[in-house]
This record gives structure tokens, C-alpha cells and sequence, in this order.
């Protein structure tokens, strides 16, 4: 699938758009329902939403479920392995493993590189800062450790962290659009050097954070990563049920309307979903794309997941490879 570039959005119409040209498009495919669009301009393609931010109710540690896939603009891709209390393992879109906490405002514990492998330790308790609520602030040290893959040399070094919820805003992000917590770190040196801002942005709906943003003294440039879809794990679903459960949503991406839910139960095992498109999107290659909105049901628990997904067939809907 080609990269999604210069998106046009359809029936937008919250105030955290900055519209530029309207255009008219039509087809005959599937429903775009009002079909008015806007052009936007170049990637990173997030938005806040101007004045105050939503009023949030204290926000509790996400919980993360094995075999769900995670999505984003860089094109990066992470897929839950296992959990071990508060540590989640990941694979990457590279097959290398990954170590997170729950906490995502920690510093990674573990991560594999192409040439090195990476191990950080943390002072801080695995809840710092939880429940996130506006006001919120802690400091921490750090200390790492890099290992050559080649030659098994050890760089040891230490960082000083400075974390605090700075407030709430409401953002769009190619996933979607989202209340979320604003959490701001800035990363120091030993000497007390300022050497790097990282700010996430966590959505209490989705249990996860929909957009990083990292500022790094050296370069001077912002790295940007939006959330694109957390996609979920079916491998444990009976064969026909995963096979109705694909159905269900790419037959509510290509027929129902924006806002329009479309269901699908069975009744032996329970398992059911609901789908909502909620925004059409048009990439510059021509392909659709719909923002939308999956609840999923089994065994008693209701888990929402949201992501973006592109049209390039009759009931072929993808999550795009990049933003």
C-alpha cells in the first residue's frame, strides 16, 4: 500500500481543523456521507484543539493484551508477546523484542537494536504519576546500558528525568480524534544539561498514548509518531468466528455510513463487535480511508479499539503501512 500523503478529510466539521480548500468527490463504491473534503497540509498531519482543555477524570494504568497490534505514522509496528506484571514484551515490524511498562511515561527497560541491545533502570515506582490527573509531577533518575551485538562493548551512562501532566487537549491524530492527557518529560544530563523534551499524549478511550512527540537538543529537530490503529488479536477466536469478525468490519468500512453501526454476534461463543465509520478520508494516490471506531466483546470484557484504515479493493480494507 502506497503511504498515505496530503489527506483529504470528508464531513469534518470540529473547530481543531485548519481548512484550507474545499473539494467536492463522489463515488460510487460505498457511502461517503457528506462528501465535501478538505485538503490538508504536509505530514504530521495532528491537530489540538484551540482554548482550554476537556475537563478528564483521573485516568488509571492502561492494560495491554497480548497479540494486539499497534500502528503508527513512522511506519513502525509493535505487537503485544507476553505481560509479566507491570512489563509488556513486544515485537517489532523488524522481529526484534521490546520491553515497555504499563507506565509509558518509564524509560524503556529493554530494547534491541539493529547493532546493540539497550537496558535501562529505573528509581521510580512502576505507578508514578498514575492516575494521571492534571498537576501531577515527579523526578527520577536513570541509569543504562548499551551492548555491541559485534564486539560486546558496554557504554554505561545515567539520565535525570523531570515528568508532570501539564493539562488536557483534545487532538486528532490519523487514528482519529481523542481527549487526551498531556504528559511532558525533559531529560537531563548528570551535570543538569538539558538534552531532550518528549511529550505524549494518552487517550483514556483507546488505553494508550495516540501521539509522541520527542525534541532532542542535538539536531534540533522534532521527531513526530501518531497513532494510526491498535488493531486486535483474533488468533484465539474459532476459525468462522475470526473469518465473521474480518467480515463485519470491512463490510461496515464499505457500506455503512459515517456514524451508522454495524453488528455482528455469535451466539455460541459470544463473541460480538460493533463497528462505526466515523470520518472518510482521501489520500493523494486516490484511496479512501475511514476513520472508525470497534468494540469488541468476548468473554464478558469490551475492549475499543480506532485506527484508520484505506480502501484498495472491493472489501479490501487495510491499516495503512504509514502515516
Amino acid at each position: 500500500m502506497q503511504y498515505l500523503k496530503n489527506l483529504k478529510f470528508s464531513n469534518l466539521t470540529t473547530p481543531i481543523l485548519n481548512t484550507t480548500k474545499l473539494v467536492i468527490c463522489a463515488t460510487a463504491a460505498f457511502v461517503l456521507a457528506g462528501c465535501q473534503s478538505v485538503q490538508l497540509p504536509n505530514l504530521p498531519n495532528f491537530r489540538t484543539a484551540p482554548g482550554p482543555g476537556p475537563i478528564m477524570a483521573p485516568a488509571q494504568l492502561p492494560s495491554a493484551y497480548v497479540g494486539d497490534k499497534y500502528y503508527y505514522s513512522n511506519g513502525s509496528r509493535e505487537q503485544v508477546a507476553s505481560i509479566n506484571g507491570e512489563m509488556v514484551n513486544l515485537l517489532n515490524s523488524s522481529n526484534r523484542k521490546l520491553t515497555n511498562f504499563r507506565n509509558f511515561v518509564l524509560p524503556q527497560p529493554y530494547a534491541e537494536g539493529s547493532t546493540s541491545e539497550y537496558f535501562k533502570k529505573t528509581n521510580a515506582p512502576t505507578n508514578v504519576l498514575w492516575p494521571l490527573s492534571v498537576g501531577q509531577s515527579a523526578r527520577f533518575s536513570t541509569d543504562g546500558r548499551t551492548i555491541s551485538k559485534n564486539s560486546g562493548a558496554i557504554t554505561d551512562y545515567k539520565q535525570k528525568w523531570a515528568c508532570e501532566v501539564a493539562g488536557t487537549e483534545h487532538i486528532r491524530v490519523l487514528a482519529g480524534e481523542f481527549d487526551t492527557y498531556r504528559v511532558e518529560c525533559k531529560r537531563y544530563s548528570t551535570t543538569g544539561k538539558w538534552w531532550q523534551t518528549r511529550t505524549w499524549y494518552y487517550a483514556p478511550a483507546v488505553g494508550t498514548t495516540v501521539l509522541q512527540r520527542d525534541y532532542y537538543k542535538k539536531g534540533g529537530a522534532e521527531r513526530i509518531r501518531e497513532l494510526t490503529a491498535v488493531r486486535p488479536s483474533l488468533q484465539d477466536e474459532p476459525d468462522k468466528v475470526r473469518q465473521k469478525l474480518i467480515h463485519a468490519w470491512q463490510l461496515a468500512l464499505e457500506s455503512k455510513q459515517s456514524g451508522e453501526m454495524h453488528s455482528w454476534a455469535d451466539k455460541k461463543t459470544k463473541t460480538s463487535v460493533q463497528v462505526e465509520p466515523l470520518v472518510t478520508y482521501r489520500a493523494q494516490n486516490g484511496q479512501f480511508c475511514r476513520t472508525y471506531k470497534q468494540h469488541l466483546t468476548r468473554k464478558g470484557n469490551t475492549q475499543t479499539y480506532m485506527g484508520v484504515a484505506c480502501r484498495n479493493g472491493k472489501l479490501q480494507w487495510r491499516t495503512p503501512a504509514q502515516g
